[in-house]
């Protein structure tokens, strides 16, 4: 009787220490496929940009659209004036609201070219960095791969050689010569 009691303590025993070891190596594999999430950032294939520090005021393109946007509700106003004279309110409200969408595409219109040149300065350095997905940086809490400093200068790079090209196009002569000489 008692070897046999001695068996069954051996079996408990045994079968205590198998379970002790399972679960210890259960949880070192979880443990090593989670890795650790401080050294997994860096690495991360997801880019995040700050898009308030890539588009500043004293930017080119960002000038130039200001500029033909002042123009552009300038003329609006004037148009509105001229074409207003001799209408009832009611009819000048229609006026108003009819000019100030004509106002709100030509924004749309003359900020997408600012927005194609980001995206496409955006696209050309997560391409170089090898990254799957960028984000604007007010969106992210931790993690991904800060790419502002190079999409600002791939920007002022491609920029440099166009904006010559835009500001002669819209700005007078002596503009275009002083943008060409930066």
């Amino acid at each position: 009787m008692m070897s046999e009691m001695g068996k069954k303590r051996n079996i408990k025993i045994f079968s205590a220490v198998i379970a002790a070891i399972f679960v210890f190596s259960v949880a070192g594999l979880a443990i090593m496929q989670t890795g650790n999430p401080v050294n997994a950032a860096p690495s991360s294939n997801i880019g995040v940009v700050d898009t308030s520090k890539i588009i500043t005021p004293d930017n080119q393109d960002a000038v130039a659209a200001q500029k033909q946007l002042q123009q552009a509700g300038e003329d609006m106003q004037k148009q509105f004036e001229q074409q207003s004279a001799g209408m009832d309110d009611q009819q000048k409200q229609q006026l108003f609201q009819k000019m100030q969408g004509e106002l709100a595409t030509k924004r749309q219109e003359i900020f997408k070219g600012i927005k194609d040149k980001v995206d496409t300065a955006v696209s050309d350095v997560a391409k170089t960095k090898g990254l799957s997905l960028v984000v604007d940086k007010s969106v992210v809490l931790y993690g991904g791969t800060d790419i502002t400093d190079q999409v600002a200068k791939e920007l002022n790079k491609n920029s440099g050689s166009s904006s010559s090209d835009s500001s002669a196009n819209s700005s007078s002569s002596s503009d275009s010569s002083s943008s060409s000489n930066q």
